[in-house]
């Protein structure tokens, strides 16, 4: 069963507040970007690594890439002006077949670890379509524009998402087919996946796995990040 690995890094994480793109920060003398790579590129049946940058960064990924040897990284496309945009750039880019898996992750999302990868690979083989989430536990309001409460939502019903979601490519392609002859906006891979008429199953996901938004996350380092 071959998996392939798609990073859209195309972003500028103007939240971050940094001179660069928050994908090239260094942890430690390490780029985040770099951790994220190296957590996935031991796994055994992933066979490529596409990643979709900006143009004018597409040199220094090229650096990353050859100081670390990543060979597992076949492909860095130019991104597009969306996260779906290069996305669906990348997954144009590449040569699958039909049964391949496709995961899709967030390149500011390091901190994955490999036995989290290894246990989404084997439920995204028996569900075809997977995406974990976390379990909300504070209660959740719904805000009108005054900012007054309008109601408070059930949470039993209510999860975060997060990366990797991991698709069979069949389905993973169709969906963003669809999405770009609709003019389809997705929040997420899997909201592509679910207008376009699929199903998607829900996997636990892992506290751990944070994405870095803010400088404040960094403080959420785990001791073995590296």
């Amino acid at each position: 069963m071959n998996f392939h690995l798609i990073i859209p890094s195309a972003g500028t994480g103007v939240r971050f507040k940094s001179r660069v793109p928050k994908q090239f920060y260094k942890i430690k003398g390490v780029e985040i970007l770099a951790i994220t790579i190296r957590r996935f590129h031991n796994f055994e049946n992933l066979k490529s690594i596409t990643i979709a940058i900006k143009k004018e960064y597409i040199k220094r990924i090229q650096a990353i890439i050859e100081k670390n040897n990543f060979y597992k990284v076949t492909k860095i496309i130019e991104g597009g002006k969306t996260r779906q945009q290069s996305v669906y750039n990348a997954i144009c880019s590449l040569m699958c077949d039909r049964n391949d898996y496709v995961a899709i992750h967030d390149a500011v999302r390091p901190f994955v670890s490999e036995k989290f990868i290894y246990f989404l690979f084997k439920k995204a083989i028996k569900y075809k379509a997977i995406v974990p989430c976390i379990k909300i536990n504070d209660t959740v309001k719904l805000i009108g524009k005054n900012k007054y409460i309008e109601r408070t939502l059930n949470r039993d019903y209510i999860y975060l998402a997060q990366t990797p979601q991991i698709f069979r490519y069949d389905i993973l392609k169709k969906s963003f087919d669809f999405a770009k002859k609709n003019n389809i906006k997705g929040t997420d891979d899997s909201s592509i996946v679910e207008l376009a008429g699929f199903k998607v199953k829900v996997v636990e996901g892992d506290i751990r796995n944070i994405k870095i938004t803010t400088n404040s996350d960094l403080d959420f380092v785990p001791s073995n990040y590296i």
